[in-house]
């Protein structure tokens, strides 16, 4: 089963080539500052890091603002979100630029023991909905639950907002720099923006830094898989943190395996800090 057939409108048909999903937003422009590259040594970084709201927002913009299915939605739903995660920011941020609602199910924290990505997602004007024994699973089910009591309304984001128009933005986005790189890196955790990458650049090597659950082969996709050794929540040693802003939970995760393996040339996207 296509992952997109889990998504009331998520099935399109013939998805194959960035071609394919690139006609799904005809028309669409990122309304974002276009990516800034900034060599180090002799790796080029794409600095996303400087949107402040994670490179999210550039792939949400057409779902979010243009898609005219989602015309009529009054609020986003969200139950796949950890602590850390980067969504809970760049969610309610794209939400807010065409007049919508954000709910997000998460597990039960503290106010005091709040990540900084979750109070952020607050002042934003996320709803979260804190969930008691919040494992993925309930936040999911409770997510959908609520999407369920008003379906007109609402709408269920899927996991790793593997949306096609999400991918179809994200390898626009990824085609728009002026750089050819020798191979690409990224982390992943879902793995939508390395297969973005992937479909952008179809002739380029990809590695993808697995730092959150054992990823399955379709998540992969065809990049080199490495594999972190922290814990998904443990940020990663100062010493191993890259020469420029970078999440110590997720992105940064990869860089030791970028300084040790990538070839000169390479590109490492850089999400957010």
């Amino acid at each position: 089963m296509n992952v997109f057939d889990l998504f009331d409108d998520m099935a399109e048909p013939k998805l194959e080539t960035a071609e394919d999903y690139l006609k799904l937003i005809d028309g669409w422009e990122d309304p974002n500052p276009k990516p800034v590259l900034e060599k180090y040594g002799e790796v080029m970084v794409v600095r996303d890091d400087l949107l402040n709201y994670g490179s999210k927002i550039r792939s949400l913009d057409y779902l979010i603002g243009h898609d005219p299915k989602n015309k009529d939605v009054k609020e986003w739903v969200f139950g796949g979100c950890p602590a850390t995660g980067y969504a809970q920011i760049s969610l309610p941020y794209v939400a807010n630029q065409y007049g919508k609602k954000v709910t997000l199910f998460m597990a039960k924290r503290s106010m005091e023991n709040l990540h900084p990505f979750q109070k952020l997602s607050l002042e934003l004007g996320a709803n979260i909905e804190w969930v008691n024994m919040g494992m993925l699973t309930v936040t999911k089910s409770r997510a959908k639950k609520y999407v369920d009591e008003n379906p007109k309304d609402r709408k269920l984001l899927p996991l790793g907002l593997e949306h096609p128009t999400v991918i179809a933005s994200m390898i626009k986005v990824a085609r728009s720099i002026d750089y050819t790189p020798t191979e690409i890196w990224s982390v992943g955790s879902s793995g939508t923006l390395s297969r973005s990458l992937q479909l952008a650049f179809p002739d380029v090597p990809v590695h993808i830094v697995s730092v959150g659950h054992k990823m399955s082969e379709r998540e992969i996709g065809r990049a080199k898989l490495w594999r972190s050794t922290y814990a998904f929540n443990k940020p990663c040693k100062e010493s191993e943190m890259p020469p420029f802003p970078s999440v110590p939970t997720y992105d940064a995760k990869a860089w030791s395996f970028v300084k040790k393996y990538a070839k000169p040339g390479a590109l490492f996207w850089n999400v957010g800090a």
